[in-house]
Parts: C-alpha cells; sequence; structure tokens
C-alpha cells in the first residue's frame, strides 16, 4: 500500500512539473514576442529619426539607404524607387532651393504612431521643418505627416513606401 501510494505521489509530481513546464514554456514565449515587438518598434523610431537627422546634415547618401532596395517616396519633391534614384530626386530637390534657406534647418518629427506585424510595419509621423530666419531665430518653414509601410530587409528595418504629405506651407 505504501508503495502505491509513493507511485501516486511520483505521477502527480511529474503531471504537476509538466503542466509548470508547458505554462513556463507559453509564458516564456509570449514575453519574447512582447518583447521582439518593443525591439522592433524602437528599431523603427531609430529610422524615422535618423532620416531627418540625414536630411539635416545633406547625407543624401546615407539618406538613401533608409530605403529597402525596391523603396519608394512620395511627395513635394516627386517620387522616386530604390535608394539610389532617392539619394538623386533629394540632392536635385536642395539643389533648386538657395543654400542659405537650408544651411542651418531642422527636421522635427514627433506622434510617431508604429504598427508592428512581422517583417513589416506602419507608422505615421507628424513632421515640421524649420530653418533659421533673416533674424537668425527659428521659423517653421513647412509641416505635415509621413505615412510609412516599412520592411524588414537582412535584419534591418527599411521604408518600403514613404508618402510625404504637407498641410502647412509658407
Amino acid at each position: 500500500m505504501l508503495q502505491q501510494h509513493g507511485l501516486i505521489a511520483v505521477m502527480v509530481l511529474v503531471l504537476f512539473l509538466g503542466v509548470v513546464n508547458v505554462a513556463y514554456t507559453a509564458n516564456s514565449s509570449g514575453v519574447k514576442a512582447r518583447l521582439q515587438r518593443l525591439e522592433d518598434i524602437e528599431a523603427i523610431r531609430t529610422l524615422l529619426i535618423e532620416y531627418g537627422q540625414d536630411l539635416d546634415k545633406r547625407d543624401f547618401e546615407a539618406y538613401g539607404n533608409l530605403f529597402a532596395k525596391d523603396g519608394v517616396w512620395s511627395g513635394g519633391m516627386g517620387s522616386a524607387q530604390g535608394p539610389r534614384e532617392i539619394q538623386k530626386m533629394v540632392e536635385a530637390g536642395f539643389s533648386r532651393m538657395s543654400p542659405t534657406l537650408y544651411e542651418n534647418s531642422h527636421h522635427v518629427l514627433t506622434s510617431m504612431d508604429i504598427e508592428v506585424n512581422g517583417d513589416t510595419a506602419k507608422a505615421w509621423t507628424r513632421w515640421m521643418w524649420v530653418v533659421q530666419g533673416p533674424d537668425g531665430k527659428p521659423l517653421p518653414m513647412r509641416s505635415g505627416h509621413y505615412d510609412d509601410i516599412l520592411t524588414r530587409e537582412n535584419g534591418a528595418w527599411k521604408f518600403k513606401n514613404r508618402h510625404a504629405t504637407t498641410e502647412i506651407n509658407k
């Protein structure tokens, strides 16, 4: 009888440990998925910020490289597809402006709303382009928003499609 109770105790223990293991594994995979989503959102937020920084530095090559190999940019400057063509479009757009207009300009990016779904994502971002006015003070030139579709390409987040909408134009 004692032996039978010992066997039952061992079976209950094995069953208990199995349930605990299943619960731990389920919880662990949930934590990993949530962590991955947060890491993706942060990587996309960094991409959005790099976009403005590259424009402000006039690093048009780095700017173009923020786009996927078949990425598209569309907006007030026109549209282009692929990193090199996007780089050329932005270089041409800035070459038509007075150099003093954008010597000390800043792209202010706010209100980022990012939704990740595996290796793709959508983002909406408010933007404002601020230049140094004739009096040396900040002068808002334009503002609007970006609608983005993003993709993970070779492990890095890139713009698949970025559309810039200008809502206020000085």
